[in-house]
């Protein structure tokens, strides 16, 4: 049984330097710490996140979080509406939350200040709060993404045993789709589990449910990922179940296998991510489901700031999929997004390169965009 340690947090809610270029979000709130659906290969598990021990069955309630965030944004001087992520690390739809009501409480405050939210769940609970969604969807922005690894029931049982089926995941899409039609709404097929979950009729499986349920998009983007604590309690788990898989991840992620800690790689080795990413773009086509989420744009000076920064970071998107030239339009878009005023300003003084790596083909790019901006504007 899950132990719940009510906890009173000095900080709510986290801004980050730069937006993220996957899910658009500016600001992070995790309403509890540690998660009940037990996910075997679940990154916040490695010592980075600083979660309890016993991940699954010690989860820290964060305590007051509505008044903090309330108080918070009231008296920020730096802050302005941007996309909140909430449940970034753990799932803020987890059982706890049919309880303590953590994640309702954030929506509603972040609804009062009208702030675009991002959702990220697997649980079925998010539907108990459509009508709060889709009021933040009305008044600014509100895009939930539901994790959808593999379509086979008993693959989810091992790899994530207390979570909702996919079947169940894929009716909360259907739900949102007819319930909620201004939350934009998608699946997040990540990680991309090796070996256990990436069998090509698989893969084109879920994009086939996915589609079927009206979502607009299905977001990809990298393999598994194995780190300390996390690739510890992951192998365990795989060398017991699945030993022929465990021995096929062994030379994956060129790891020494019964060592006392991991000892190998980050990311699997060779060619294995830029086969699955063509082939998961190939896929994306052929389903005409889009594998961006379309992102926030803000009515004031950083309109079109966001709206440049969205193309370059789409193209940087696919370039580092495909194992090409990516950082520098990156880093152009993530300036770009955080200038302090209009683009517009700083390219009719004549001052666009002295934008932080905006040069040669990048300045072109930008120049081009804005000279079509207004005959393409909403």
């Amino acid at each position: 049984m899950p132990k719940f340690i009510e906890k009173q947090y000095k900080s709510i809610i986290n801004k980050n330097k730069y937006i993220d270029h996957w899910f658009w979000t500016r600001y992070a709130i995790n309403p509890y710490n540690g998660c009940q659906f037990g996910c075997i290969y679940c990154d916040a598990r490695s010592e980075h996140y600083h979660m309890p021990q016993d991940f699954e069955n010690e989860i820290l309630v964060k305590q007051n979080v509505g008044q903090m965030l309330d108080q918070r944004i009231t008296r920020a001087r730096t802050f302005l509406p941007d996309v909140v992520g909430i449940g970034g690390v753990t799932d803020s739809y987890q059982p706890a939350e049919k309880k303590y009501e953590n994640t309702r409480s954030i929506l509603s405050v972040l609804a009062k200040h009208q702030y675009p939210v991002h959702l990220i769940t697997k649980s079925t609970l998010i539907l108990r709060d459509l009508p709060l969604l889709e009021e933040i969807a009305q008044q600014t922005w509100c895009t939930v993404s539901v994790t959808i690894t593999t379509t086979d029931a008993e693959k989810s049982r091992f790899l994530e045993k207390f979570a909702p089926s996919p079947a169940k995941r894929l009716e909360v899409l259907r739900q949102i789709k007819t319930k909620a039609p201004h939350v934009q709404t998608g699946a997040l097929l990540m990680p991309l589990i090796p070996v256990l979950c990436d069998d090509e009729a698989q893969v084109e499986q879920l994009f086939t449910a996915v589609k079927a349920t009206g979502a607009d998009y299905l977001m990809f983007g990298g393999a598994m990922t194995l780190r300390n604590r996390q690739a510890d309690w992951f192998l365990q788990h795989l060398r017991e179940a699945e030993p022929a898989v465990y021995q096929q991840y062994v030379d994956l992620y060129q790891f020494t296998p019964d060592g006392e800690a991991y000892n190998g790689r980050y990311l699997p080795g060779g060619d294995y991510m830029r086969q699955q990413h063509e082939r998961l773009f190939a896929l994306s086509n052929k389903h005409q489901l889009p594998h961006r989420i379309r992102r926030f744009i803000p009515n004031d000076y950083r309109k079109t700031n966001y709206r440049i920064a969205e193309r370059m970071l789409n193209v940087s998107f696919e370039r580092q999929m495909f194992g090409q030239s990516w950082e520098t339009l990156f880093w152009a878009a993530q300036n770009i997004q955080n200038l302090k005023e209009p683009i517009e300003a700083v390219a009719a003084r004549g001052e666009l390169e002295q934008i932080k790596n905006v040069k040669g083909p990048i300045k072109k790019r930008i120049e081009a965009i804005l000279e079509e901006m207004p005959t393409t504007a909403d």
